[in-house]
């Protein structure tokens, strides 16, 4: 069980440090728009929709690393007033509401994605007409990679709140 949740937290610490890429990329381009734009008084159609395209895959496919590293956002006034075991167990009835919302995210993500995929779907009102599947489809890869995640730290929790002891 250790290496299966060790494969996965490397997963996610995989896919998170291989989206923070996108953020250098993003920056390379603003500044190339902002060149053009200022200097050569030359503005680009596609440099701003492409930004932010990537900024949603950013986004979307960070959220497995973030949980992996517990950074997503929480509100710890009352929370850490319990014990680390009652905490634990209120992760685990938390838990099954993070699985119902992150499975209909990747559920209904998913049936984008392939409608998006079939129809070859652009963003319409957009003069440069960017493909929009692609990133369609990093919703549910999102989902999927926060699931895998999700259940890892699952686990780990329910075995804590159980024997009160950290599981690697």
């Amino acid at each position: 069980m250790r290496r299966v949740l060790a494969f996965i937290d490397s997963v996610s610490e995989w896919s998170g440090k291989l989206v923070s890429w996108l953020i250098m990329f993003i920056m390379g381009f603003l500044l190339i728009e902002v060149a053009l734009r200022f200097l050569f008084n030359a503005p680009t159609i596609w440099i701003h929709e492409l930004c932010m395209h990537l900024f949603g895959f950013f986004s979307v496919l960070a959220g497995a690393y973030v949980l992996l590293h517990k950074q997503h956002v929480k509100i710890d006034i009352i929370y850490l007033q319990f014990s680390p075991r009652v905490r634990a167990a209120i992760d685990t009835v938390t838990y099954m509401i993070f699985f119902m919302y992150i499975g209909t995210m990747f559920y209904y993500g998913s049936v984008l994605a392939i409608r998006a995929v079939e129809l070859n779907q652009t963003v319409s009102p957009s003069p440069w007409g960017s493909p929009i599947w692609p990133l369609k489809i990093a919703l549910p890869v999102a989902a999927l990679l926060l699931l895998l995640q999700g259940l890892a730290d699952f686990i780990r929790t329910v075995n804590f709140a159980v024997t009160g002891k950290e599981m690697s």
